[in-house]
């Protein structure tokens, strides 16, 4: 079954740098309208993505209650002319190990695993 998560940015800051752009997002995630964990989402632009407008990207899925947190790690692209993202879940805590491996897609703020 695909989790699906709702991301509510609550910060958005662009760093340049003379090989490119690193973007920042950080903020909430919901299930259900529920808070259930905090984001941080880095994007890296670079003389190998401008081409194409896109951008490497990785996300990770700070989980609420535990210390550490249990966590989820996403690798993949983003595209700056429509706003998606793509790619596959690449580390995870013991909760979450066995996302490790599927695919998620972004759309918007609405982050679907599985």
């Amino acid at each position: 079954m695909a989790l699906t998560y709702t991301l509510v940015r609550e910060c958005l800051n662009n760093v340049d740098d003379v090989a490119g752009r690193w973007q920042i997002e950080g903020g909430r995630v919901l299930e259900k309208e529920k808070h259930v964990a905090n984001y941080s989402s880095v994007k890296r632009v670079s003389c190998g993505t401008h081409e194409q407008n896109t951008a490497m990207l990785w996300i990770t899925l700070f989980f609420l209650k535990e210390k550490p947190p249990q966590n989820i790690t996403l690798h993949g692209s983003h595209d700056f002319n429509s706003g998606g993202e793509i790619g596959s879940v690449s580390a995870a805590s013991a909760t979450f190990a066995a996302q490790i491996g599927k695919q998620f897609k972004r759309v918007v703020n609405t982050l679907t695993i599985g």
